[in-house]
């Protein structure tokens, strides 16, 4: 525990601090990387890593504050996604956009949040350039 308490208090000065989550009782401090999505499942805040699914005590608007705004975008109400992990996009349908990550997981994005999502996809773009 004295580790973990070490850690966090290293990482509170860090820009983009480690996310502290559980899975199976077990606390565990994930790297922002390592993050495909942030989301609200039956009133519990649940973070993707990989195939792993972890835990947070914290809401989704304060985990959204100590996310990289550079990384992870809001892509609905619910969920936050990590932009660096998405594998394509499908604006196709009305109303919705599909989402398929690297990992092959999959979700929807809302409306109202696509717009943001093309301004996130224009700065990546830019950046590059």
């Amino acid at each position: 525990m004295d580790n973990i308490i070490h850690a966090i208090e290293n990482n509170l000065n860090d820009e983009y601090p480690l996310i502290v989550c559980q899975r199976d009782n077990v606390t565990e401090l994930l790297s922002q990387r390592d993050i495909t999505r942030v989301y609200v499942e039956a009133r519990r805040v649940r973070i993707c890593a990989g195939k792993e699914v972890y835990e947070s005590n914290k809401s989704l608007s304060f985990l959204e504050q100590q996310l990289n705004p550079d990384r992870f975008i809001r892509i609905s109400r619910f969920e936050i996604a990590n932009i660096r992990k998405i594998a394509c996009f499908d604006f196709s349908t009305a109303g919705t956009v599909y989402i398929r990550f690297d990992d092959g997981s999959v979700t929807w994005a809302a409306r109202r949040y696509v717009r943001a999502i093309q301004q996130a996809l224009d700065r990546i773009e830019a950046g590059r350039e």
